[in-house]
């Protein structure tokens, strides 16, 4: 038995540049800088064709997770206390960080942005503009329950 191959590849990073021409091809329309030790996109986002446009930033830094923040004017019952999946409310800042995954598994740096955590970004807002009609999430998901340790990559 000497010799076992690794059965599960190890992931290959993707360095802050590669997202950052993955993200512009992606969306040419949005802005995205990063100098090397952090990333920022921002972008306008449009769920469906009949919905409004989110301005959004989305932030990586190197080896920690991203965070996606939507812009407070955007968005509607902010002082609802049932407002779904949020993990930060920065009235000062006039934005909202959203919770759009909980593993470490969904997103990892081996996983573009652009292929992930944007569309992940619309499905979100798709489910808001729901739970604004209905008063019901239906985007499905788990959120730490109060007292519930946080992972890093889902803290606020």
């Amino acid at each position: 038995m000497g010799n076992k191959k690794n059965l599960y590849p190890k992931t290959i990073k993707i360095t802050l540049a590669q997202q950052q021409v993955a993200l512009r091809v992606a969306y040419p329309e949005c802005r995205c800088n990063t100098d090397g030790k952090r990333l920022v996109w921002m972008g306008k986002i449009r769920p469906t064709p009949l919905s409004q446009e989110y301005k959004v930033m989305l932030t990586l830094e190197l080896d920690r997770p991203p965070q996606v923040w939507v812009i407070v004017d955007e968005l509607k019952r902010l002082d609802d206390p049932d407002f779904p999946h949020v993990f930060k409310v920065d009235k000062e800042a006039k934005m909202v960080r959203i919770c759009l995954y909980r593993y470490q598994e969904e997103f990892n740096s081996g996983k573009y942005l652009s292929q992930t955590v944007i569309p992940w970004t619309v499905e979100w807002l798709y489910h808001y503009e729901i739970w604004l009609a209905t008063g019901e999430w239906c985007g499905g998901g788990e959120h730490p329950q109060e007292g519930e340790p946080k992972e890093d990559n889902v803290a606020p």
